[in-house]
């Protein structure tokens, strides 16, 4: 049944929480610590959202205080509606796909992976602070989302000294599709094998899940993940992805 406005439940404000207007729907809430931005990612199975209901979203979105919304990384086909609705591109990222008639190498010998619960977490996003700028960095409601995002999802660490984490990677899949969508190393433990083994791990574990073609994105310049990624098999699909913005007009009454 097709309602007259987007619903969103009250705790969306605090935390993300899936928004549906008839047969469409997004994730929406805070974008990481800062309570005036807010994110919009399209469900990863869904259709893409239409210009219309993106509208719908941005009306709720105002009203619930939020300044600006950001979305999750896009491709061409699921911008057209967020950029008929005022959006801009803020940033364009490399995407790379991994066909599922590519042969995986096997995962390499080296340290335990390990599962990562509420202790371990922290450590995870310690490593994240360290491998991404301060805006698209992860906070704890942030890493929460990103295990939100799949209907399927793991989330694998290496440990070093004193049970530190080293690096970790969250891998998902939806809809017959997999994705990469998080892989971080601190800087002193790179070079030594853990990424490609945190990789090539979560890669095994989307192809068990019989996930047809595998995406990941990274952004521009970041050469040594574009050199990983292509050596296991990844190739360059030259349509891209961007992540686009908006700024919010101000809200009656606020």
């Amino acid at each position: 049944m097709t309602t007259d406005a987007p619903q969103m439940p009250s705790s969306a404000r605090r935390l993300g929480k899936t928004v549906r207007w008839g047969r469409e729907s997004a994730r929406v809430g805070p974008w990481r610590a800062d309570g005036s931005v807010a994110f919009f990612v399209p469900v990863a199975d869904g259709a893409p959202p239409s210009a219309e209901f993106v509208r719908r979203c941005l009306e709720l979105l105002a009203a619930q205080g939020f300044q600006r919304v950001i979305t999750g990384a896009l491709s061409p086909d699921e911008q057209r509606g967020f950029l008929e609705a005022g959006f801009e591109v803020q940033e364009r990222l490399h995407l790379l796909v991994l066909d599922r008639s590519v042969v995986l190498p096997p995962v390499p010998p080296g340290p335990a992976l390990h599962r990562a619960g509420p202790l371990r977490q922290r450590g995870v996003l310690e490593v994240d602070a360290t491998a991404f700028a301060p805006f698209w960095r992860l906070d704890r409601a942030g890493l929460q989302e990103a295990m939100k995002a799949t209907h399927h999802r793991r989330l694998r660490v290496v440990l070093g000294a004193r049970h530190a984490v080293i690096g970790y990677a969250i891998c998902g899949a939806s809809g017959g599709r997999g994705f990469v969508q998080r892989l971080a190393v601190l800087p002193e433990a790179q070079g030594h094998g853990v990424g490609k083994r945190l990789l090539l791990d979560g890669l095994h574990w989307l192809r068990a899940l019989k996930a047809g073609e595998i995406a990941v994105n990274t952004q521009l310049g970041n050469d040594a993940a574009l050199v990983l990624y292509r050596r296991v098999g990844f190739r360059d699909d030259p349509a891209g992805l961007s992540v686009l913005s908006v700024t919010l007009p101000a809200s009656p009454g606020a």
